[in-house]
């Protein structure tokens, strides 16, 4: 007999390590460098978890405000064009997963203005 598929409707936002995403919430120096280093190790490690995310719970686009290149440093590959609006220089085949994905749930999204939202 073939076992049931289960398809999950709904994501809760996973916390990282023993931090809850309640905690992770929060808008101090040291809650933002978790948030990026659990951005790393998602795009590398939970990669199923970010596209059912995004598929499921990210509405908008991105409004090119540049602020997810600002976080905690300036990205090396942030330039700007002749409108003076931010633009990636490795964006493509280059560009890291962890940017690429940004914000993947809420526990991702810290930037108010981003076009980026979640149910």
């Amino acid at each position: 007999m073939p076992k049931s598929v289960q398809i999950k409707t709904h994501l809760e936002p996973k916390g990282f390590l023993w931090f809850s995403p309640e905690y992770l919430s929060q808008k101090t120096l040291l809650v933002q460098i978790l948030r990026k280093f659990r951005r790393m190790l998602f795009s590398v490690f939970h990669r199923e978890y970010i596209a059912q995310s995004i598929a499921m719970n990210r509405q908008g686009e991105c409004h090119r405000c540049g602020m997810c290149c600002k976080l905690i440093n300036k990205c090396p590959f942030l330039g700007t064009d002749s409108q003076n609006l931010p633009f990636c220089r490795v964006y493509g085949e280059l560009r890291p997963a962890a940017c690429n994905n940004y914000p993947f749930d809420r526990v991702d999204s810290e930037i108010k203005q981003c076009g980026f939202k979640f149910k």
